[in-house]
């Protein structure tokens, strides 16, 4: 096994998280291009491309990129799955990138503007949960109420309703909230992601796969 089989199986090892189509297509790109390039020593290849754990956190990061712009398309916000991924794929393609300079600084700031958001959607999520535990809670002291004092139950009985009807306009709205922090989670992510990818351009092949 020569220098470019080595380092395409190493690759291979390294992005289980891809289907089999998405990692034969990303292997065959590389292959070629380490072929193309005339790259025949382990040393030259990595200079080029990095370790194979280095170029395989670009090429799953992009990879997931690419499935959360497709997944936002006509505007609306991806799956918090989906933009939670393009976030811990970015996260560990910077760390693991062989850039030095402005990485800690970008690093420090995406899981910062994480973080705000985060909070912010469970913060949210403590809100609506507060309104349901409310919302139960009055109901049970309205029925509970109704046959020693009903007009006092009625009225807690009627806040109760008032507070489930209330929770369940919520729960869609936060639904989206939460995708919404997550999308805006996800375009910051991109956007340091790609910032760092331009800037290495001329030193560090940019995935093209």
């Amino acid at each position: 096994m020569n220098a470019r089989e080595r380092y395409i199986a190493d690759l291979a090892s390294h992005l289980s998280p891809l289907t089999d189509v998405e990692r034969q297509d990303a292997l065959e790109f590389y292959d070629e291009f380490i072929a193309d390039g005339d790259l025949t020593s382990r040393q030259a290849i990595e200079g080029k491309l990095g370790t194979p754990r280095q170029l395989s956190r670009q090429i799953l990061a992009d990879y997931s990129i690419r499935a959360n712009d497709q997944s936002a398309q006509d505007g609306r916000p991806a799956s918090t799955h989906s933009s939670w991924r393009v976030f811990w794929w970015v996260l560990i393609a910077i760390i693991t990138s062989p850039l030095t300079f402005g990485v800690g600084l970008a690093v420090v700031i995406l899981i910062a503007m994480a973080t705000c958001l985060f909070g912010l959607a469970v913060g949210a999520v403590a809100v609506v949960g507060s309104l349901a535990v409310a919302a139960g809670a009055t109901l049970y002291v309205g029925i509970s109420m109704l046959f020693t004092a009903p007009m006092t139950g009625l009225y807690y009985g009627g806040i109760g309703l008032a507070a489930i009807g209330g929770f369940m306009v919520c729960l869609p709205l936060l639904y989206w909230l939460v995708r919404l922090l997550a999308q805006a989670v996800a375009n910051f992510a991109k956007f340091i992601y790609r910032k760092i990818q331009t800037r290495g351009k001329g030193t560090n092949h940019e995935t093209n796969v």
